[in-house]
């Protein structure tokens, strides 16, 4: 890993100060790590050290990184609170089967599952995120509106190839999770720019996908907080069962 060393200390401090003070403290150690390479903006996972967030530097730059680092603890919550979502012993083993068991071996299929699953964690993760963003101001409706909306894709993959159509399935649910967060979370639609980004996309892909889009939005918006074990792992395979069904 390559990393720059951004002063971001007073960032980790405040942010674990506003988690606290929402009522959502984190109890283990957390280390913030910069990856000036990162591709993307960051994420969290566990080490021999405990809890690490890695940043990209554009994030730290981006003037938006105690918004990451808000989000990214969140997710470190869930994990400490052993929620369904962030259970790795659950996720590993609904992941390796259903992978096995619907002969998923390609790249492209595994990152599309990968990316799935990810959307219901991050979902879950922003039902905290936004207590806290609403009570610190951190990241106001409008940044999220804006953030939400760089998510969407409105450009279709041409082709009648399988890779085509699991790039599609892919597109239609990153854009399913942008817009129903911002459902889930009733942030205003400016403009209605999300809901246009949206209908482009389907507009441009196929019959199937497009039919489709409901489903899943009502699914990621119906999300429910308490949750058991046994019935999110039935959910989130009959999620994982409909996306294999659509993109084959």
């Amino acid at each position: 890993m390559q990393s720059k060393n951004y002063d971001i200390e007073d960032s980790v401090q405040k942010t674990l100060c506003l988690m606290r003070d929402s009522g959502f403290a984190i109890s283990g150690k957390v280390k913030v790590v910069v990856d000036a390479d990162l591709p993307f903006m960051g994420y969290s996972t566990q080490r021999a050290e405990g809890n690490v967030i890695v940043v990209a530097g554009r994030a730290v730059e981006s003037g938006m990184i105690e918004g990451l680092l808000i989000h990214e603890l969140c997710h470190i919550y869930r994990t400490e609170q052993n929620h369904p979502s962030h259970n790795k012993e659950l996720l590993n083993r609904v992941g390796y089967h259903f992978l096995h068991e619907h002969e998923l071996s390609k790249d492209y299929q595994v990152k599309t599952i990968q990316q799935a699953v990810n959307h219901i964690q991050d979902l879950y993760a922003d039902d905290i995120s936004f207590q806290v963003f609403r009570k610190s101001q951190v990241f106001t409706e409008e940044q999220a509106h804006a953030f939400f909306l760089d998510w969407i894709n409105e450009e279709a993959v041409e082709g009648k190839s399988i890779k085509a159509r699991w790039a599609n399935v892919e597109t239609m649910l990153n854009n399913c999770f942008a817009f129903s967060n911002m459902r889930r979370h009733k942030i205003r639609d400016i403009e209605g720019k999300a809901q246009k980004a949206v209908e482009t996309f389907l507009s441009q892909t196929d019959k199937a996908i497009s039919e489709a889009f409901p489903y899943f939005k009502e699914f990621m918006i119906n999300l429910k907080e308490d949750v058991t074990e046994q019935q999110f792992e039935k959910d989130l395979t009959e999620y994982l069962k409909t996306i294999v069904k659509l993109a084959q």
